[in-house]
């Protein structure tokens, strides 16, 4: 299997408004597993209100966000490019309904960096697939952007 990464920098998120940050849609031949992903962000200011971070399967794809090349972090396997299309800071909002069985957390827009690296097949993302990171600041924040990624084998 072949490990691959992707990560960016978000543009400044908007009080109350959704933001889809990064997203892989899976091919339709085959399944990825999630290795690891993180959140961080840059506000120094204590009012910022909370930021809802959703992660995982969404019913439909972004289709505003930027498509991007990920990095091959591991050279084991033959694939020598990612099979995913990946894309990242969507500018509107787009269809997709988040599946409630992913992981919501509300973090502190001034608490640093978040990983999460589960157990060896703790997140099989299926075939035809959209596996989203999307953040949805509180009612007030101010000129906060963020550092999202993901690694994951396909």
């Amino acid at each position: 299997m072949a490990r691959f990464s992707t990560s960016t920098i978000t543009a400044t998120l908007v009080a109350s408004t959704a933001y889809s940050a990064l997203e892989i849609k899976t091919p339709s031949s085959t399944d990825i597993t999630i290795k690891k992903w993180w959140v961080e962000f840059n506000s120094v200011t204590s009012t910022d209100k909370f930021v809802l971070v959703q992660v995982g399967l969404f019913s439909a794809a972004v289709t505003t966000n930027t498509g991007i090349t990920p990095a091959k972090i591991d050279y084991g396997g033959n694939a020598m490019s990612s099979a995913c299309t990946v894309g990242v800071n969507a500018t509107v909002e787009g269809a997709g309904t988040f599946n409630t069985s992913g992981e919501q957390h509300e973090w502190a827009p001034n608490s640093g960096q978040t990983f999460w690296e589960p157990p060896e097949t703790a997140w099989q993302v299926p075939p035809s697939s959209f596996f989203r990171i999307r953040l949805t600041p509180g009612s007030a924040i101010t000129s906060v952007t963020a550092a999202v990624g993901v690694a994951w084998e396909e």
